[in-house]
């Protein structure tokens, strides 16, 4: 599955999925700006995304984006904190 970012994220909408999700684990894709990474950035647990040590940004115990069906909006714990809209969605 892919992740694109929707109107909602402070980016803007992009066509080109940014993101892909292999066994629970969230991978960057070519289209991400800073290109694929043989790491994951992020992992999923019970509907909700963690950052991985591989992350730029560094590991956390908290969620950053909580899974709403098929698409993601930011928790609580996000460094921009929790947004009422996704900024991305999964297909």
């Amino acid at each position: 599955m892919y992740i694109y970012r929707t109107l909602h994220h402070p980016e803007g909408w992009r066509g080109q999925a940014e993101f892909e999700i292999r066994d629970n684990q969230i991978f960057t894709t070519v289209n991400h700006a800073t290109g694929t990474h043989t790491q994951p950035w992020f992992e999923i647990n019970n509907d909700k995304v963690y950052p991985t040590m591989y992350h730029p940004n560094g590991r956390s115990s908290f969620a950053w984006f909580e899974i709403h069906e098929d698409s993601l909006k930011t928790a609580v714990h996000h460094p921009k904190g929790a947004q009422g809209l996704p900024w991305y969605k999964i297909q």
